[in-house]
């Protein structure tokens, strides 16, 4: 299921990513490039082994960047 935080303030993402089941996807950008408020707290979630991220063409140079949640590192 795709779960979409475009529109939210920053500091939303980590508790999104963190409410949401394994295999559900957080759109978290929707432009030309990778930006916006949840870039930063994406690519640390990505580093930690929580999520995989991945873009999505729209169409017209827009992308859809988009966190797919893992089960996260093993310990």
């Amino acid at each position: 299921m795709n779960h979409d935080i475009t529109k939210e303030g920053r500091g939303v993402f980590g508790r999104e990513l963190n409410e949401i089941p394994v295999g559900d996807t957080l759109i978290y950008h929707i432009g030309e490039y990778a930006k916006g408020p949840h870039k930063a707290d994406a690519l640390n979630a990505y580093e930690a082994g929580l999520c995989v991220l991945y873009q999505r063409k729209l169409g017209d140079g827009q992308f859809a960047y988009t966190a797919l949640k893992t089960k996260g590192k093993k310990k």
